[in-house]
């Protein structure tokens, strides 16, 4: 059933390409869509959401935290190597910090800042001066703004070596998992390039599991992957969707790309921005997409065994 799902929506996409409606996304209005007609589509996901559980043997764990309106990842390998991939928004360290004494983390193998917005390093400064840190990995490009400032000045003093992430970059992290950069594209940078298509994406695998962390890669990054890269580095199990779940993201094309078997949108509760958008939304029903969101679960961790995926969350009931 889930793959004739998504071969209409594939036929959909391509009939929508050629009478001149694309992206897919593009033909959506949220606007026009009252919040009676988006509570109905959630509803209609989490109703067919698989039950929750937990995978007893050594696993890839992969922890959206929850931080309000802002993106922070704990990833742990089965053998015990730890990532951050963003810090949120300013106020999110407590909660970060949290979850790490939770799972027992001291300190970080790795962190990676996706893109300098402040809801990705809004509490990285306060992460960096908590944590010892093995490797630093970002972008090359700065903003001149509090968090960032902030984020170098806590780098320097902590003498934290720092490298800028690239596409085709492999970064040594578990020797059980192989984490790919596949943004930012070096190639396609240029001074009309969106902060946003710049994000650090990387691909997580262990065994034949797979989960892609997008920042908030946009279309215009999707697309660019989509021309460069092989099916193959985009698979992945779980999605975390590009941008907090906006319709700037997640195009049908880069979705079915990877086809994922879940997804999650990190983003607060009642935030202002409407995140995740209803166009998502449907996409992922259209898809029979299992679907999760940090500002109902809570905390969402997945757990890849590199033969199936798990899913649980700090909120056992939806409210």
């Amino acid at each position: 059933m889930k793959s004739v799902l998504r071969l209409f929506v594939w036929v959909l996409a391509l009939l929508l390409l050629l009478t001149g409606c694309a992206p897919l996304h593009g033909c959506f209005d949220t606007a026009d869509v009252s919040a009676a007609e988006k509570q109905a589509k959630l509803d209609a996901l989490l109703s067919a959401r698989p039950a929750s559980g937990s995978i007893n043997a050594p696993a890839l764990s992969v922890t959206m935290i929850d931080v309000g309106q802002g993106d922070s990842i704990l990833l742990v390998s089965p053998e015990g190597r730890t990532m951050l991939v963003d810090a949120g928004p300013s106020d999110a360290f407590s909660n970060i910090s949290d979850e790490l004494q939770k799972r027992g983390v001291s300190s970080l193998d790795v962190v990676v800042a996706t893109h300098p917005h402040d809801d990705h390093i809004g509490s990285m400064a306060s992460v960096l001066d908590a944590y010892p840190v093995g490797a630093f990995y970002t972008i090359a490009e700065d903003l001149p703004t509090d968090a960032c400032i902030a984020m170098r000045a806590a780098l320097e003093r902590n003498g934290c070596p720092v490298s800028f992430a690239e596409a085709g970059m492999t970064i040594p992290w578990a020797e059980s998992c192989t984490v790919t950069v596949l943004n930012p594209i070096a190639s396609y940078a240029d001074a009309e390039t969106e902060m946003n298509d710049l994000s650090v994406v990387l691909h997580v695998r262990y065994g034949d599991t797979a989960v892609l962390l997008t920042g908030d890669a946009e279309e215009k990054a999707e697309n660019r992957m989509l021309d460069t890269l092989p099916a193959s580095m985009l698979r992945a199990d779980v999605l975390k969707l590009g941008h907090h779940g906006s319709s700037t993201s997640t195009s049908a094309a880069f979705f079915l790309a990877v086809d994922p078997d879940y997804a999650v949108a990190s983003c607060g509760k009642d935030n202002d921005y409407g995140h995740p958008h209803y166009e998502t939304l449907s996409l992922l029903y259209d898809t029979d997409t299992a679907f999760y969101g940090t500002d109902m679960d809570g905390s969402v961790t997945f757990q890849l065994d590199g033969e199936t995926v798990a899913v649980e969350t700090s909120r056992k009931e939806t409210p």
